[in-house]
């Protein structure tokens, strides 16, 4: 009878292939290439200021060719688009995000605090995630988070290898800087269960005073250790998750995304993200290669390679940013994030080397973005950048810049090296914040003063550690609330809400080094609008919402049609199937 199931097999292969090209044929209609977008307000973001906006854009093949009063643009003869009311503002840019991560990750097993309040509930979801169906014979747990669950202690390797005695396990957490494995994840990986000195092998491979290993893998040499030796799921699996992931960005209102390093489980994702960007895309994207995916440059508008992501130091939350004095000692870092009592994180490279890496990409061409929390790591990154001399044409980048000092924000401004800073972390933990770094609290995540200093400013979730909501972003950089409302982080690092849009387009454009082709209203400049329910300015926050965005002149297709290609489809369908 197998021919019988071979004949099932095809007619649901070619079932799927008639929906999809039905989903992709009832696409709304593309508007003309010529037209006058009116009818609503206009906020150009032209300059570092509020002014009036025009009353009228006229649009011609993708380009924004005259804005100014509808009389004298339909002198054109190009038709008329009524924007019905909605407010036009040049399209959003997230300048800081790693897409197919996020894709990825969004189809493991959940165990967020966005979606879990005890450690019971989040044992249970493993539990019967256990015996499920996954991307990849592994079983892999995304968002465990100790910081926003208050009696998340961390998993034992006893616990893990009951949920999973045969099958590897891994669990990770919600910043991606630390992993939890059960013993078949680490005979996959080879990592000796047992050394005879507790010291002995790979840093961040955590192990008890009998040298056993406990299952925690922290900080990215350690956590690689375990993940790299997971196995991928389909190419062409990935590739339609990762399609539809650039969706979810336009939904929130972005139209260009900077990717900070191509990371994910994928046999090439430089090259799926340059094919995704050589056939439609719903986004722009600007990508920084990790120091081993090569030195090539060069690209679209709709994908090009800037330069090269480092990472100096790791997360704050797991004991990996390297600040000048040691984390708080509080029951949250002794007891749930196992930071021992006078820790300093360390910095991931040797200054000489690190210099000399710097220099040598600078010469190349390359914009240089740093992960960079703590102000040693910062320290050390700005005097890198200092050895190499002058950047001319190179805006290179401090990223997240937890406590960056005034000074410091000083320093990078006379290198011409910009901030783009994580306000997430204010939302999300700003309760816990003093009991990790303690009065460094009121200097945490210091957008105000940079903004103040003049420096090239920017706003970023770094998805997946965030979820994608540009409006959470533009709000938490404007109230500097958490998200239960309890706490208000360094209220004096508050920014209007006209320079936290400022930072989300005309700034990240110039981070991005693309200030000539998006992140404002002007003639000459691509036609990428993200239309909003609401005046980003001055609307209540629950009152305002992401309408549409605009990309090329053209609006975004977000539904099935936006995201569905055949050839991933029927390749992804095959390898389900057969």
């Amino acid at each position: 009878m197998k021919w019988l199931g071979r004949i099932l097999k095809g007619l649901l292969v070619l079932g799927l292939l008639a929906a999809g090209l039905g989903w992709y044929l009832l696409r709304p209609e593309r508007v003309a290439s010529r037209l006058i977008l009116t009818g609503g307000e206009i906020i150009p973001m032209a300059t570092a200021a509020e002014t009036p906006g025009p009353e009228a854009i006229l649009v011609e093949d993708g380009v924004i060719t005259a804005v100014g009063p509808l009389a004298q643009l339909q002198a054109s003869g190009a038709p008329v688009h009524d924007l019905a009311g909605q407010v036009l503002t040049p399209g959003l840019i997230e300048p800081h995000t790693h897409p197919i991560a996020t894709a990825l990750l969004g189809a493991v097993v959940d165990i967020s605090g966005f979606h879990h309040a005890s450690r019971a509930e989040v044992m249970q979801t493993l539990a019967q995630a256990a015996d499920g169906r996954a991307l990849t014979p592994w079983l892999v747990a995304y968002g465990w988070d100790p910081v926003a669950i208050a009696d998340l202690s961390a998993p034992t390797l006893a616990e893990l290898d009951a949920i999973a005695p045969d099958r590897p396990l891994v669990v990770i957490t919600q910043m991606l800087h630390e992993v939890f494995a059960n013993t078949a994840a680490m005979q996959a990986a080879g990592i000796a269960l047992v050394s005879q000195q507790a010291e002995a092998g790979r840093a961040g491979i955590i192990r008890d005073a009998t040298g056993r290993a406990t299952g925690a893998f922290r900080e990215l040499e350690a956590v690689n250790a375990i993940l790299g030796a997971m196995p991928s799921a389909d190419p062409a699996v990935i590739e339609l998750l990762v399609r539809k992931e650039y969706t979810t960005y336009a939904k929130a209102g972005y139209t260009t995304i900077g990717i900070t390093g191509a990371v994910g489980k994928h046999p090439d994702p430089v090259g799926l993200l340059r094919r995704i960007g050589a056939t439609e895309p719903a986004l722009r994207a600007f990508l920084y290669l990790l120091p081993h995916q090569g030195k090539a440059l060069g690209g679209t508008d709709d994908f090009r390679v800037l330069g090269t992501k480092f990472w100096m130091d790791g997360s704050p939350f797991t004991g990996g940013a390297a600040f000048a004095d040691a984390y708080e000692h509080s029951d949250l870092t002794s007891e749930r994030m196992h930071i021992p009592h006078g820790h300093l994180g360390p910095v991931n490279h040797d200054p000489g080397d690190f210099a000399a890496k710097v220099a040598a990409l600078q010469s190349a061409g390359h914009q240089i973005a740093v992960h960079s929390q703590g102000e040693r790591a910062i320290d050390e990154v700005l005097d890198a950048f200092e050895a190499a001399g002058p950047n001319p044409g190179l805006p290179h980048r401090l990223e997240h810049n937890a406590l960056i000092t005034a000074a410091q924000i000083q320093r990078a401004k006379a290198l011409g090296i910009s901030l783009g800073f994580f306000v997430d972390h204010i939302y999300y933990y700003g309760d816990a914040l003093p009991d990790i770094v303690g009065a460094r609290a009121d200097r945490y995540m210091p957008v105000g003063t940079a903004m103040r200093a003049g420096v090239v400013t920017t706003l970023h979730g770094d998805h997946p550690a965030s979820p994608i909501d540009a409006l959470r972003t533009l709000r938490t950089a404007v109230d500097r609330a958490s998200a239960s409302g309890q706490t208000v982080t360094a209220p004096d690092q508050a920014i209007s809400r006209y320079q936290a849009l400022s930072a989300m387009t005309r700034q990240a454009a110039r981070q991005l080094g693309q200030e000539a082709l998006i992140g404002s209203i002007e003639v000459g400049k691509r036609a990428d609008f993200t239309l909003f329910n609401g005046n980003p300015l001055t609307a209540d926050w629950q009152a305002l919402s992401v309408a549409a965005t605009w990309k090329d002149g053209q609006p975004v297709q977000t539904g099935l049609g936006g995201w569905l290609r055949f050839g991933p489809a029927l390749a992804a369908v095959k390898s389900m199937l057969f």
